[in-house]
């Protein structure tokens, strides 16, 4: 098993401005997190996992206001594959995921186990 935590993740909508020619550019907001992400990580020092992996998220809101965790988990995901800690964000590797919200705690701690088949998450 693999612990990484992370700054509370930039929702979705938040993470792209909108580029001219379309599609869009990487928000300053979402930079940022990338930054501090990457330098939370080199920190901490965390073990790839290799193959298909579960992930279990644990996030803790930094205020009281109301939030959508599914809008969250793209930050999540491309944060853990940008910084090789999963091969890809994809269905072929993230086999199960789940979001549960902390009372306290680090802002976003991630536990990744590799995939069992058949067991429960």
């Amino acid at each position: 098993m693999t612990r990484v935590e992370l700054p509370f993740p930039v929702p979705l909508h938040a993470l792209w401005v909108k580029h001219r020619g379309g599609g869009g550019i990487p928000s300053k907001r979402y930079q940022a997190f990338g930054r501090e992400a990457w330098a939370m990580i080199a920190q901490q020092r965390p073990q790839n996992v290799k193959g298909a992996v579960t992930a279990n998220i644990i996030l803790v809101a930094p205020d009281k206001r109301r939030r959508d965790g599914d809008n969250l988990l793209k930050c999540v995901f491309d944060t853990l594959k940008n910084n090789g800690l999963i091969e890809d964000d994809s269905n072929q590797i993230v086999k199960r995921f789940t979001v549960d919200w902390g009372m306290s705690g680090p802002p976003c701690t991630i536990l990744i186990h590799p995939y069992e088949e058949g067991l429960a998450a």
